[in-house]
């Protein structure tokens, strides 16, 4: 995956039963500014938080 999302540490990644993968933004959830599911790549976030282990988004 490209862009700002899959390093941030306010992702989380949703699963379909058919193996789609969506990432759904956290900061969403207290913000309207956020996007749940904002489109992909993501190039600029305000929210952007990088993530202290950056390898695979929080699941």
């Amino acid at each position: 995956m490209t862009g700002l999302c899959p390093s941030c540490a306010h992702v989380r990644v949703i699963e379909s039963a058919t193996g789609s993968r969506f990432l759904m933004c956290r900061l969403a959830k207290e913000d309207p500014g956020f996007m749940k599911y904002p489109p992909q790549p993501v190039i600029r976030c305000a929210g952007h938080e990088a993530q202290s282990n950056p390898k695979e988004p929080e699941e």
